[in-house]
């Protein structure tokens, strides 16, 4: 009886001890982010769970020194091919580390799990092929983080992503070889040896792992629990880039299937489009910045204390022909209706259905314009369809970031989307349409660590979101310089989709809404030649800078600033680069008519 009570003491310990070292070692790997700071307290849940799951398998295998060597090698693989992120200088953020951590965790255990329950049945034969399928599937789990850590190495230096897969798949045999003939052939035959060895010796140490006892209860119990994981955590946990890089692959062949199946009927549109319309212009180049979780009320160019746009400070103070707009307001506080309110006839006020809808790309382009898509954000989501819709109307889209999904994840700051702004011809019509990141949560993974500027206010969050408006002050003030050394440049255009409310510590909810998540920054800024060519848009837009708008009238607004004529539907009293402009205050409303502007608590509002 004693020994059985010590015993049950002793494995309690150990259990314990398992945790909170796999808990600390979770914590420590989390110091290797890009951020420049940690968040402690983010994602405390899972980090707890993921431990909890780590020191139940070992307990299952009675802490069978084997079994944690190879619990332990396999979740670091899959570390490690996050890590590899650091040396290609992309961003890494805590909540990758600690996903990607996860999906290894629960991976491992499952297949662990598994072949433990196997000593519960009976027939000899049925076993084996059970453990054959068990061990099959443990080295398909440890494939692509050993892939992504042998590219890494084999290609000197460089990051496995959806687009070399893609690549590969879209190609013939003959171009994979010319592509391997350019590599380093005895380090890709070795790296290759590599992946094979490591995968056989995992699937060989798994295969060994011997039970010394039964442990039903203990068995029901963790089966019961990882049941929970797979379910309940595991498709949660997209921040994992290897995971994203998998998924991207069939999500990008699906949607280029569905964008193939329309590309008759938008031809034929945009045919219909070209026999009607003309431009003011032969030549411009017009540029428009979509921002993202953007709150004038954080931007010290609309007052705010803290000088987080030095950049447009001084555009407003020694450019006579930069215009800001104190009273604009997204039309939505999510992403996807914001951006596809803005870019299409859609709007609040007229009821019409984006497929019954012309978007900006399809107008400009039809209009003669070489049209530009140039994204931070993810390419393909199943809730961005409309974006997407809207993206593959230009004649170019570039997409910089490889994640795909409902997270949030980038592959590089926004600043580098500096690096793609197009040479283009002297005399040409442009239009280019860059989207960000922005300032989406979290904060701490859209900046580097230099553009720390506050770290010792009352509130982190609030610090770090300062830091990411003055960063995003530095990348439009990057792209602006770019726009400026074209000599047909005409204007530069800039607005967020929403806001958020970080005083709060909300983002952009509807269940917490808040009036601040609807203020966002609006302004423009024009060449003096085109002041000199249009005096009434630019006095139009200097006239209006107090007046209330809302970013769905974004449509009509582009179109008269680029000089596009005969647009059907044009209401010039929704066009707010238009003397006509007149839409009343107690009209406004955002969110599709759900809130009216009339009704914002936070300002005193003056029609």
């Amino acid at each position: 009886m004693n020994l059985a009570i010590n015993w049950r003491q002793m494995g309690c310990k150990k259990f314990w001890l398992y945790f909170f070292s796999f808990y600390f070692l979770i914590l420590g790997l989390r110091f290797f982010t890009t951020a420049g700071e940690m968040n402690l307290l983010m994602q405390q849940g899972y980090q707890a769970l993921f431990a909890l799951l780590f020191a139940l398998v070992c307990a299952l295998w009675n802490f069978n020194r084997r079994n944690t060597m190879l619990y332990l090698i396999t979740t670091l693989l899959w570390t490690g091919a996050a890590l590899c992120k650091i040396g290609v200088d992309m961003v890494l953020s805590e909540r990758e580390i600690i996903h990607t951590i996860g999906v290894g965790v629960i991976f491992y255990g499952l297949s662990s799990t598994l072949l433990y329950a196997l000593s519960y049945i009976n027939c000899r034969w049925l076993r084996i092929c059970f453990k054959t399928l068990i061990l099959i599937a443990f080295a398909l789990s440890m494939l692509p983080a050993l892939l992504v850590l042998g590219y890494y190495f084999v290609s000197e230096g460089h990051l496995l992503s959806s687009n070399i897969l893609l690549t590969l798949f879209q190609t013939n045999l003959e171009e994979v070889k010319s592509y391997l003939v350019e590599q380093n052939i005895p380090l890709w035959i070795a790296g290759n040896v590599a992946l094979v060895v490591l995968i056989a010796a995992g699937v060989s140490l798994l295969a060994s792992l011997k039970r010394n006892t039964k442990r039903t209860k203990l068995l029901l119990f963790t089966g019961a629990f990882l049941l929970y994981m797979v379910l309940g955590i595991l498709p949660r946990l997209t921040a994992s880039f290897v995971i994203n890089m998998i998924t991207t692959v069939s999500e990008t062949v699906r949607m280029y299937r569905l964008y193939n199946d329309s590309l008759p009927e938008r031809m034929a549109r945009l045919s219909e489009l070209e026999k009607i319309l003309s431009t003011t212009d032969d030549e411009g180049l017009y540029v428009v910045v979509m921002g993202e979780s953007n709150m004038r009320d954080h931007m010290s160019a609309f007052g705010y204390k803290r000088p987080t746009t030095p950049w447009l400070d001084k555009m407003v103070k020694e450019n006579p022909y930069t215009y800001i707009y104190p009273k604009a307001y997204s039309n939505n506080i999510q992403t996807v209706m914001s951006v596809q309110f803005a870019f299409t006839e859609q709007n609040q006020y007229e009821k019409k259905s984006l497929l019954d809808s012309y978007s900006v790309t399809e107008m400009a382009t039809a209009a003669g314009f070489d049209t530009w898509w140039i994204s931070n954000q993810k390419r393909f989501n199943t809730y961005d369809t409309p974006i997407t819709a809207i993206a593959n109307s230009a004649n170019h889209r570039i997409y910089i970031n490889n994640y795909i999904g409902t997270k949030t994840m980038t592959t590089y700051y926004d600043e580098k989307l500096a690096d793609y702004f197009p040479q283009l011809p002297e005399k040409s019509k442009n239009l280019l349409i860059f989207h960000l990141m922005g300032c989406h949560a979290v904060y701490i993974d859209r900046y580097p660590a230099e553009f720390q500027y506050w770290s010792d206010g009352n509130d982190a969050r609030v610090d770090a979101y300062d830091n990411n408006v003055r960063y995003n002050d530095y990348v439009l003030s990057k792209l602006y310089e770019k726009a400026v050394q074209n000599p047909n440049f005409m204007a530069f255009i800039y607005l967020s989709d929403h806001g958020e409310d970080p005083d709060r510590g909300l983002t952009h909810d509807y269940s917490k809404f808040t009036w601040e998540m609807a203020h966002i920054p609006f302004f423009a800024v024009f060449s003096e030649q085109y002041v000199q060519k249009h005096p009434d848009v630019a006095q139009a837009m200097k006239q209006h800078q107090n007046s209330f708008w809302t970013s769905d009238l974004l449509y009509q607004t582009i179109l008269h600033i680029m000089g596009i004529e005969n647009v059907p539907n044009t209401k010039p009293k929704t066009d707010i680069s238009s003397m006509q402009y007149n839409m009343p205050l107690e009209k406004l409303t955002i969110i599709e008519g759900a809130e009216y502007i009339k009704n914002d608590n936070t300002l005193t509002l003056k029609n």
